[in-house]
Protein backbone atom coordinates (compact mmCIF):
# COMPACT_ATOMS: atom_id res chain seq x y z
CA UNK A 1 0.00 0.00 0.00
CA UNK A 2 2.34 2.54 1.13
CA UNK A 3 4.74 1.65 -2.22
CA UNK A 4 1.31 2.87 -4.27
CA UNK A 5 0.93 5.86 -2.33
CA UNK A 6 4.71 6.81 -3.25
CA UNK A 7 4.26 6.21 -6.36
CA UNK A 8 0.84 8.16 -7.06
CA UNK A 9 2.51 11.05 -5.20
CA UNK A 10 6.02 11.45 -7.16
CA UNK A 11 3.46 11.04 -10.12
CA UNK A 12 1.74 13.79 -9.02
CA UNK A 13 4.96 15.84 -7.96
CA UNK A 14 6.54 15.17 -11.75
CA UNK A 15 3.38 16.69 -13.36
CA UNK A 16 3.00 19.82 -11.44
CA UNK A 17 6.44 20.11 -12.30
CA UNK A 18 5.72 20.18 -15.91
CA UNK A 19 2.90 22.56 -15.51
CA UNK A 20 5.35 25.18 -13.94
CA UNK A 21 7.91 24.30 -16.38
CA UNK A 22 7.64 27.66 -19.24
CA UNK A 23 6.51 26.70 -22.73
CA UNK A 24 7.72 27.34 -25.58
CA UNK A 25 5.85 28.33 -28.75
CA UNK A 26 6.49 27.42 -32.40
CA UNK A 27 7.58 30.09 -34.92
CA UNK A 28 8.10 29.33 -38.31
CA UNK A 29 9.48 31.82 -40.86
CA UNK A 30 9.63 31.56 -44.75
CA UNK A 31 11.91 33.47 -46.23
CA UNK A 32 11.36 33.34 -50.18
CA UNK A 33 13.97 36.39 -50.47
CA UNK A 34 17.05 36.38 -51.11
CA UNK A 35 17.94 38.38 -47.73
CA UNK A 36 19.69 36.99 -45.24
CA UNK A 37 17.57 38.63 -41.97
CA UNK A 38 17.62 38.40 -38.32
CA UNK A 39 15.04 37.42 -35.65
CA UNK A 40 15.09 38.73 -32.29
CA UNK A 41 12.45 39.07 -29.14
CA UNK A 42 13.06 42.80 -28.65
CA UNK A 43 13.95 46.23 -30.72
CA UNK A 44 17.22 46.74 -28.21
CA UNK A 45 18.29 43.00 -29.10
CA UNK A 46 17.68 43.93 -33.20
CA UNK A 47 19.63 47.11 -33.31
CA UNK A 48 22.45 45.06 -30.91
CA UNK A 49 25.28 44.22 -33.65
CA UNK A 50 26.42 41.16 -31.73
CA UNK A 51 23.31 38.85 -31.44
CA UNK A 52 21.26 37.66 -34.58
CA UNK A 53 19.20 34.58 -34.83
CA UNK A 54 19.28 33.81 -38.77
CA UNK A 55 16.86 33.43 -40.91
CA UNK A 56 18.17 32.20 -43.99
CA UNK A 57 17.42 33.28 -47.76
CA UNK A 58 15.35 30.67 -49.66
CA UNK A 59 14.39 28.78 -47.05
CA UNK A 60 12.12 27.84 -43.78
CA UNK A 61 13.79 28.76 -40.65
CA UNK A 62 12.13 27.41 -36.85
CA UNK A 63 12.93 28.86 -34.06
CA UNK A 64 11.00 27.92 -29.82
CA UNK A 65 11.16 31.13 -28.10
CA UNK A 66 9.92 30.70 -24.50
CA UNK A 67 6.78 31.81 -23.08
CA UNK A 68 5.52 32.27 -19.17
CA UNK A 69 2.92 33.47 -17.13
CA UNK A 70 0.41 31.09 -18.73
CA UNK A 71 0.42 32.26 -22.19
CA UNK A 72 -0.32 35.98 -21.50
CA UNK A 73 2.88 37.08 -21.51
CA UNK A 74 3.26 39.89 -24.47
CA UNK A 75 6.36 38.50 -26.90
CA UNK A 76 7.88 40.80 -30.00
CA UNK A 77 8.96 39.85 -32.95
CA UNK A 78 11.22 41.64 -34.23
CA UNK A 79 12.92 41.23 -38.16
CA UNK A 80 15.99 43.14 -39.27
CA UNK A 81 17.83 42.56 -42.45
CA UNK A 82 21.45 41.99 -42.43
CA UNK A 83 24.10 43.03 -41.87
CA UNK A 84 22.72 46.62 -42.15
CA UNK A 85 20.26 45.81 -39.08
CA UNK A 86 17.49 47.65 -40.85
CA UNK A 87 13.72 47.20 -39.26
CA UNK A 88 11.69 45.32 -41.70
CA UNK A 89 8.93 44.18 -39.38
CA UNK A 90 7.97 44.45 -35.20
CA UNK A 91 4.76 42.91 -33.86
CA UNK A 92 3.73 42.20 -30.35
CA UNK A 93 1.18 39.74 -29.29
CA UNK A 94 0.77 37.44 -26.33
CA UNK A 95 2.27 33.96 -26.58
CA UNK A 96 -1.57 32.38 -26.25
CA UNK A 97 -1.62 34.76 -29.58
CA UNK A 98 1.20 33.91 -31.49
CA UNK A 99 0.12 29.89 -30.71
CA UNK A 100 -2.81 30.41 -31.61
CA UNK A 101 -2.41 32.14 -34.94
CA UNK A 102 0.13 29.33 -35.86
CA UNK A 103 3.15 31.90 -35.85
CA UNK A 104 3.99 31.82 -39.14
CA UNK A 105 5.83 34.70 -41.07
CA UNK A 106 6.34 34.83 -44.70
CA UNK A 107 8.82 37.12 -45.90
CA UNK A 108 8.52 38.26 -50.08
CA UNK A 109 10.54 40.71 -52.08
CA UNK A 110 8.66 43.20 -54.13
CA UNK A 111 10.27 45.51 -55.89
CA UNK A 112 12.85 47.17 -53.48
CA UNK A 113 11.35 46.45 -50.27
CA UNK A 114 10.68 43.14 -47.77
CA UNK A 115 6.98 42.67 -46.96
CA UNK A 116 6.34 40.54 -43.81
CA UNK A 117 3.22 38.98 -43.70
CA UNK A 118 2.39 36.78 -40.17
CA UNK A 119 -0.58 34.60 -39.55
CA UNK A 120 -2.32 36.73 -36.65
CA UNK A 121 -5.82 38.14 -36.91
CA UNK A 122 -5.48 42.04 -37.57
CA UNK A 123 -6.34 43.78 -34.87
CA UNK A 124 -9.52 45.83 -36.38
CA UNK A 125 -11.79 43.18 -37.81
CA UNK A 126 -12.57 44.21 -41.98
CA UNK A 127 -16.44 45.58 -42.19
Amino acid sequence: MRSILVALLLGCVIVFAACLRESTIKMTFVNESDSDLCFNLSLADATTFGFCNEVKPRGTTVWRPECGQAGEQPLTVVLTGRPERRQIYNRTATCNEWEESGAKFTIEQRGDELVVTDSLQDATPSP
